[in-house]
């Protein structure tokens, strides 16, 4: 089917962007641009843009938990870093992720909604039930994140939503 207008990349285009709290939930994933404020190496760049895994949201929904997808493992070295990534299977990805790609789960990103929201932040799909259930797994187990956070972030009383 031709799309002469670009109608269908518009629509889909407008489907993906992130314009509110109510369009994230928990294993979404989104690609969004982020800066040294959202606690991030830029690279000596202003701003980088990343993949980022909701994993909760504050009660208010104005900001979200958020976990890094990384293109490598810089933790190798470090036993202790090392146990907090996982690693997410590129084929099971395939329509955004290039390669075989890692979830840091030693610590989560606090990231403002309405942040996400004005840099036009692009909703990429989802985590399959079984990464998002060992994502949080990881997360309600790390002795790097805060209690309080996990708390405040629903971490700790996150349960795997029936499909």
């Amino acid at each position: 089917m031709e799309d002469k207008d670009g109608v269908l990349a518009k629509l889909h285009e407008e489907v993906c962007i992130v314009k509110s709290a109510e369009d994230l939930s928990v294993g979404d994933i989104i690609y969004v641009e982020l800066d040294q404020a959202d606690g991030i190496n830029t690279q000596g760049y202003p701003t980088r843009l990343k993949y980022v895994v909701v994993s909760g949201a504050k009660s208010d929904r104005k900001q979200i938990a958020a976990v890094l997808i990384n293109s490598e493992n810089d933790y190798s070295n470090d036993p202790e870093w090392q146990k907090e990534q996982y690693l997410l299977s590129q084929k099971n990805y395939a329509n955004f992720l290039e390669y075989d790609s890692w979830l840091d789960c030693f610590e989560i990103k606090e990231l403002k909604v309405r942040k996400i929201v004005a840099r036009k932040a692009e909703k990429k799909g989802r985590l399959n039930t079984y990464d998002l259930c060992i994502m949080m797994q990881k997360l309600k187990d790390s002795e790097f994140i805060d209690e309080h956070l996990k708390k405040v972030y629903g971490i700790n009383s996150f349960e795997v939503p029936e499909v």
